[in-house]
């Protein structure tokens, strides 16, 4: 860089003007402090260079000067603006932070996902787009990770909620990496916005509903004739003491005889509201609702409502529940309706031969690898023919006269929902066992 003698020093550079330099002259000299900056220089004929700027203070013999050297730093800056041009090009965010978690690169995607520009946000803490314990505490993690080396996230990905400059929450995924530079640490993080993906997953999860309500109506309309058989039952015993009733009145008026069939007619009456009870919470819609449960209790109290079904097919529904099961985390009426539907398939399938291999059905439940819960239903029925295998969860398709072809694919969806899996197994003999597993609450 050649500057002829007479000129001011700070002619080459554009970006420093007169104020500038007499405040670097106030820093440098003054204060007896070196000072250091980059600039872009510019000479008439030559091509842009960039310097880094070292001003030192220097004691002559009379006065202090400034002491000025020039690095030419023209293919580093050259070579991170295309860094930074490619980067910009990203559709994903790319965020760098320092050690302290300071960022340092912040590219034009990270700018439309989170609403600051580079400007805003370099020299800021990453903080800033954090949300709830990772905003606090994320700190702690970086320090506690460069002290021990035991990553939490470094070298992975994952899902988590960031916020934006105005403070909209935004679903995101993050991948971090570690970048040792110039004997520094630095970390670098791909940044991929999820809000599409949760919208799709929000109606996809909505839509699972919707079936499984549909499903659960069209296993109520199957069992329409058990029901109202169920239900006849506690009113005609119901109208039967209200009409002994009013002939006691007539007759003797006897309190004691009337008081009985009164408190007989309230048991039918609460019998057969009990009924109606557990027919609407099964059938009627409504978001899931996970919880913790006990598996003999839900298979327990499903007897309640597939026994009049089975009765009414003269089919005798058995028990053989393990004792001491751990608890499972899972939404009632939808694991109540897989094993509602396995029972009304084995039903079907043992009344399609007369039953002639007997007319039991057995719920079986039982703790597989100390962790899993297991519920199987088998039947006594024709089994899974070996052209049906395959098409057997498959949505529309049916073996029966008169299915939809959605049970056993609703069934599926449910259990994999729950994190567990849907199976089939044929017997050596007659029939088949339909069994499906759930993860144990261990929270």
């Amino acid at each position: 860089l050649c500057i002829t003698i007479g000129t001011l020093w700070y002619a080459p550079f554009p970006d420093i003007d007169r104020a500038t330099a007499d405040n670097l002259w106030v820093q440098c000299v003054d204060a007896i402090h070196p000072t250091v900056l980059s600039s872009r220089a510019e000479l008439e004929g030559q091509d842009p260079r960039w310097f880094e700027l070292v001003l030192q203070p220097v004691q002559l013999e009379d006065s202090m000067e400034m002491l000025g050297s020039l690095i030419d730093v023209t293919e580093q800056t050259v070579a991170a603006a295309e860094t930074l041009a490619i980067l910009d090009t990203v559709v994903d965010g790319i965020i760098v932070i320092d050690g302290s978690g300071r960022i340092e690169t912040f590219n034009q995607a990270a700018s439309d996902l989170f609403g600051y520009s580079a400007d805003e946000a370099i020299g800021k803490s990453i903080n800033m787009l954090m949300t709830g314990v990772h905003e606090s505490d994320h700190n702690r993690y970086l320090s506690d990770y460069l002290r021990t080396g035991k990553a939490r996230i470094i070298g992975m990905g994952r899902e988590l909620i960031a916020k934006s400059s105005d403070g909209t929450k935004i679903p995101i995924y993050l991948a971090v990496s570690e970048v040792h530079l110039d004997g520094k640490r630095r970390f670098a993080g791909i940044v991929r916005n999820l809000t599409e993906q949760y919208a799709a997953r929000e109606a996809l999860a909505s839509q699972r509903e919707k079936l499984a309500h549909v499903g659960r109506l069209s296993t109520m309309g199957e069992m329409t004739a058990s029901i109202a058989h169920e239900i006849n039952q506690p009113l005609t015993a119901i109208a039967m003491y209200a009409q002994a009733s009013l002939k006691l009145l007539e007759r003797t008026g006897s309190t004691e005889k009337i008081k009985g069939a009164l408190e007989k007619l309230n048991t039918q009456a609460l019998r057969a509201g009990a009924v109606i009870e557990r027919i609407q919470r099964f059938a009627r819609a409504q978001e899931t609702s996970k919880e913790v449960l006990d598996i003999n209790e839900l298979v327990t109290d499903l007897l309640k409502l597939a026994g009049s079904d089975a009765r009414m097919h003269d089919i005798e529904l058995m028990l053989d529940l393990a004792g001491d099961l751990p608890q499972i985390f899972a939404d009632p009426v939808q694991i109540q309706q897989v094993i509602l539907n396995l029972i009304r398939n084995g039903i079907d399938a043992m009344n399609e031969i007369h039953c002639k291999h007997g007319r039991t059905i057995t719920l079986e439940t039982r703790c597989t690898n100390g962790v899993d819960v297991e519920v199987i239903v088998s039947d006594l029925g024709h089994g899974v023919a070996d052209d049906q295998a395959d098409l057997l969860f498959t949505p529309f398709h049916t073996t029966k006269k008169e299915g939809m072809g959605m049970g056993l694919s609703i069934c599926r969806s449910i259990i994999l929902e729950h994190g567990g899996e849907l199976r089939y197994r044929d017997h050596p003999g007659p029939g088949a066992s339909f069994f499906f597993s759930i993860p144990s609450d261990h929270d």
